[in-house]
């Protein structure tokens, strides 16, 4: 089978090692990790993607000419809203039935919200988190952060300090780390680098064990209903609001 995955840069590393045993054809095109602060922009920029595949113009895809694409693989959950209304023309289009990346790092979904009920307030990190994602702010990065946003709105003081303010908020509540490891990816230094972050913090630490369950099912074309959503050409996926998380729609969002 011939399939083209569309996914996020935080999975660089837990995408190449489920393809690399993968029996089937992969076209790979990985989008940057800090899309997801908007997941409206998210939204615009992975249809564009799709559209753009359909229409056999993708810059980053092989041609479909000869070899069409037997389906559109997403490394994405519902991420806020930013899968919902996707849409091919062309490509059934395979989403994991997850509410974020945090699923899909533990390999299972109710194992990530048992655990999530039972450890609030906490921020996640796997090694895509530790390389390319924003880290957690430590007190004596703030500074940096107000620089940072004073040069890139140009001198305006008020602004730049609003936006810190902004982004404390957005971690107050939180009171512990969590590194998810994957047998497949050892990087103990990541995990001792989080370890050093929580003790800074005075926070809690935890590491536990993923898999990659739910990314070697979805390469693999192993779709069950339970896990996965399978949208047929001309049709969208919309939230469900209940166990499923997402559910067929129709139109063009």
């Amino acid at each position: 089978m011939h399939y083209k995955l569309i996914g996020c840069k935080i999975f660089e590393r837990e995408i190449a090692s489920v393809i690399y045993q993968c029996k089937n054809k992969i076209d790979l095109t990985l989008l940057r990790q800090k899309l997801h602060d908007r997941p409206q922009n998210l939204k615009e920029i992975i249809q564009a993607e799709i559209d753009a595949i359909d229409a056999d113009s993708h810059r980053y895809s092989n041609t479909t000419t000869y070899h069409p694409f037997d389906a559109v693989l997403l490394s994405y959950g519902l991420c806020s809203g930013a899968t919902t209304g996707l849409s091919s023309k062309k490509y059934p289009l395979v989403i994991p039935r997850v509410h974020d990346c945090i699923s899909l790092f533990m390999g299972d979904r109710k194992k990530y919200e048992e655990y999530y009920k039972k450890h609030p307030g906490t921020f996640y990190y796997t090694p895509g988190f530790v390389e390319c994602a924003d880290a957690l702010r430590l007190d004596n990065q703030w500074e940096q952060v107000y620089l940072f946003y004073l040069k890139r709105h140009n001198g305006n003081e008020k602004k730049a300090k609003m936006l810190v303010e902004i982004e404390k908020g957005l971690t107050e509540n939180y009171n512990s780390l969590t590194y998810i490891r994957w047998n497949e990816l050892s990087f103990p230094e990541y995990e001792e680098k989080v370890l050093r972050m929580a003790e800074e913090k005075h926070w809690a630490y935890d590491l536990v064990a993923g898999n990659n369950t739910l990314l070697k099912k979805l390469v693999d074309g192993e779709w069950d209903e339970k896990n996965f959503l399978v949208v047929p050409p001309n049709c969208c996926a919309v939230e469900s609001y209940d166990e499923e998380i997402m559910k067929l729609g129709t139109g063009h969002f």
